[in-house]
């Protein structure tokens, strides 16, 4: 599976390929992100979420594919203000614990797709007229002129919400992790925080690392 992010979009990423899972729907990662929910009370609990050191990275990605942060959060901002409040968060399964645990971590947003649910090579560019995909929301979202990963059977993903089509679940078995961030992040750290990424989830869902790749 080879990977392509378009010239024309301003940011960069880190997608990691992980093979030979064992999804579980049991709560090791999920003790996790409340772990990192709590230090984040503990040490902001007093402060806006726009206080907290790094949460501008977030922002700036968003606002390079055209999203106002103002008005929708990033993903891991929106996990950042419920740690700080105290709010209720929820366990989906080990691998997409691990996901939301590290995007709190970082507050930076990520992803994560069934990679046996990807057909042929990815494009990650802004979408044409009539591309749409049914989110896991269940809302059906239009991609004209937005941020998308494409394959060959179409659109499957955006920082905003992913489709139902390459969703995970406790059938899967290989998986695609990504981490966004603006093009003025540091290489190093990025890779570094796949490398952790990978490393979490491989000690919660088994399996093994396939590779790293950062593209800009």
């Amino acid at each position: 599976m080879n990977w392509h992010l378009d010239a024309r979009v301003p940011v960069k990423t880190a997608f990691i390929e992980l093979t030979h899972l064992e999804v579980k729907n049991i709560p090791t990662a999920f003790e996790r992100l409340v772990d990192c929910a709590a230090d984040y009370h503990d040490r902001y609990q007093w402060a806006s979420p726009g206080g907290v050191p790094g949460v501008q990275h977030a922002r700036h990605f968003f606002r390079a594919i055209g999203l106002d942060p103002t008005k929708r959060r990033p993903s891991s901002e929106a996990l950042l203000n419920r740690a700080i409040k105290r709010k209720e968060l929820y366990s989906i399964n080990t691998l997409v614990d691990v996901g939301n645990w590290c995007s709190l971590d970082f507050l930076l947003p990520t992803c994560i797709y069934d990679a046996d649910k990807i057909q042929g090579d990815v494009t990650i560019r802004l979408g044409r007229s009539g591309e749409h995909y049914l989110a896991l929301n269940n809302r059906e979202i239009e991609f004209e002129d937005r941020f998308v990963l494409v394959d060959a059977f179409g659109p499957f993903g955006s920082p905003m919400t992913d489709s139902q089509r390459t969703a995970v679940t406790l059938e899967t078995k290989n998986a695609v992790l990504g981490i966004w961030a603006p093009e003025t992040y540091d290489d190093r750290e990025l890779f570094k925080q796949a490398e952790l990424f990978a490393e979490r989830a491989v000690d919660h869902c088994g399996g093994t690392r396939k590779r790293i790749e950062i593209l800009k």
